[in-house]
């Protein structure tokens, strides 16, 4: 139980990061964490409904609206949190990349 609750709390910090990010960083910043997505040699350690989601979020053209990029994060957390950091702390996402790295 206190696990679930470890989860849902992250779940509501990450939504919350995630609706601060500026508007005008977002499409780079997908694009960035998309290539980290894909090069990263750790794919088979993301699940499958995290990949899912984010490609019909993908599809719709979604990555870049709160759902979609709290989809993309928990899809590039799951394999790459570090080079997930760094692409927030390029895109001047601080606050971000400082949670990611305290998670």
């Amino acid at each position: 139980m206190v696990l679930f609750a470890k989860e849902k709390l992250a779940a509501v910090e990450l939504a919350e990061l995630v609706s601060r990010v500026d508007p005008k960083v977002r499409e780079d910043l997908v694009e960035d964490i998309i290539d980290a997505v894909l090069e990263t040699e750790n794919a088979d350690a993301m699940p499958a409904e995290y990949a899912r989601a984010v490609l019909q979020l993908w599809r719709r053209g979604k990555l870049e609206t709160n759902n979609g990029l709290k989809a993309l994060f928990k899809a590039a957390l799951s394999v790459e949190p570090e080079k997930t950091a760094q692409v927030c702390e390029k895109h001047g996402c601080k606050e971000l990349a400082d949670y990611i790295r305290s998670t």
